[in-house]
């Protein structure tokens, strides 16, 4: 049988002073503790008490003595609490209810001016930047035309080709031909290259095999090349910006010097070419796309010849690259090939101590809005050391890791 009663049989405590209900007549500390001891000591097991420590009851006073002198200190900080904050509602008796709203606070007209100029409010602040209008919407292509007054045609094919109008020309290019006509020559006509590289502007259709071929052409002529004899050519910088202009873009937005001189032809007879056959994508979608051949073609052309481009160039072409970054069309679309081709031009610069401040310089006017420029910043990679610097400059830390090592290298770069 179980018991019903489960709670703890009582337990008589006989101190010194008598049995239980009795109290004790030492109130001395020191019997105190010799009491809790002896009490401790009989409740314990045989066990226990054959291996128990010897206590030192002297410890024991000077411990509870500090104990007690922890705890009215305590009592007396939470009365000085009490105290201050009873005369602190004394002298102010409407504490707690002060409304402290913009139009009743207590503001001069200097501060007023000052809070109404600064203050924002979070839901003002876009998640994505603003932009810039750089390219403007292009619903024909410019006309692109093929420059062969200088050119003798090498055999029957070539001559055809040189002498027909834009529409076969395209056919060549889409059919194969001007691969086979050109690609297995040493030396390829820099008027064709230029022309395909105009035609990197036209909707994907025509651009994507302007690309493949220009592409192959140039790594073709960069095995055939020797230190004597070089047979490679780079786009200009007055080129890309006529190639840009082509795309549509404006020249205020690019921040020209000089206007280009652009033939101006748009081409609106859009039925030879069956221009209404490439209109499948996107004005936005085809204009990443165009941008991206260009971008990866000046990448190329940086890695095969480093000083195709004076430093002068170098620092325009960088800023216009940024500025075509930021248009409002490119805002959420990824910026993969520009970064890459950034991090290579920064390290074909010469003189790169001397045009860091430069650079920096002219990178901050591109635009006159803070986030469009902490979204030119993002442009830079933070893998190079250089990289690293334009980030220092611009305002952006680099990693902690390589901000250290960048003024340890200074002296070298």
């Amino acid at each position: 049988m179980f018991p019903t009663d489960w709670s703890p049989p009582p337990i008589e405590w006989v101190g010194p002073g008598g049995p239980q209900g009795q109290e004790p007549q030492d109130l001395d500390p020191q019997g105190s503790l010799t009491s809790l001891e002896e009490l401790f000591w009989n409740m314990a097991g045989p066990s226990q008490k054959a291996t128990a420590p010897v206590v030192d009851t002297h410890t024991l006073v000077s411990q509870y003595a500090d104990l007690c002198c922890w705890l009215s200190s305590l009592c007396r900080e939470q009365a000085l609490e009490q105290e201050r904050e009873k005369l602190l509602l004394h002298d102010c008796p409407d504490l707690y209810s002060l409304d402290l709203a913009e139009d009743e606070a207590p503001l001069t007209p200097e501060h007023r001016m000052l809070v109404e100029r600064f203050s924002m409010s979070l839901q003002v602040i876009p998640p994505v930047h603003p932009g810039e209008t750089v390219f403007l919407p292009r619903r024909h292509p410019l006309y692109c035309i093929l420059d062969c007054s200088h050119l003798k045609p090498r055999s029957h094919l070539e001559g055809l080709f040189l002498s027909c109008p834009l529409a076969q020309q395209l056919s060549f290019l889409r059919s194969g031909l001007l691969s086979n006509l050109y690609l297995h020559t040493p030396d390829c006509p820099v008027p064709l290259l230029q022309w395909l590289f105009q035609l990197l502007t036209w909707p994907p259709e025509t651009s994507s095999g302007a690309f493949g071929l220009l592409w192959d052409l140039s790594v073709n002529g960069l095995f055939h090349q020797s230190d004597g004899d070089k047979h490679w050519w780079c786009p200009s910088l007055q080129e890309v910006t006529e190639v840009f202009h082509s795309l549509g873009a404006c020249s205020p937005a690019l921040g020209l010097r000089e206007p280009c001189q652009h033939s101006g032809r748009v081409l609106k007879n859009s039925t030879s070419l069956n221009w209404s056959e490439q209109q499948d994508a996107p004005l936005e979608i085809a204009l990443d796309v165009s941008l991206n051949y260009i971008y990866k073609f000046l990448a190329l052309c940086a890695l095969a010849q480093p000083g195709a481009y004076t430093d002068g160039d170098l620092l325009g072409l960088i800023e216009l690259l940024c500025r075509v970054g930021l248009d409002v069309g490119l805002r959420l679309l990824p910026k993969t090939d520009l970064q890459q081709l950034l991090l290579l031009l920064l390290e074909n610069i010469h003189e790169w101590p001397r045009k860091l401040q430069k650079l920096c310089c002219s990178l901050s006017e591109v635009s006159d809005h803070h986030h469009n420029l902490l979204a030119l910043v993002q442009f830079f990679l933070d893998v190079t050391s250089r990289s690293r610097w334009v980030l220092l400059h611009l305002g952006l830390p680099a990693q902690p890791q390589t901000a250290s090592a960048l003024h340890c290298t200074s002296q070298k770069l």
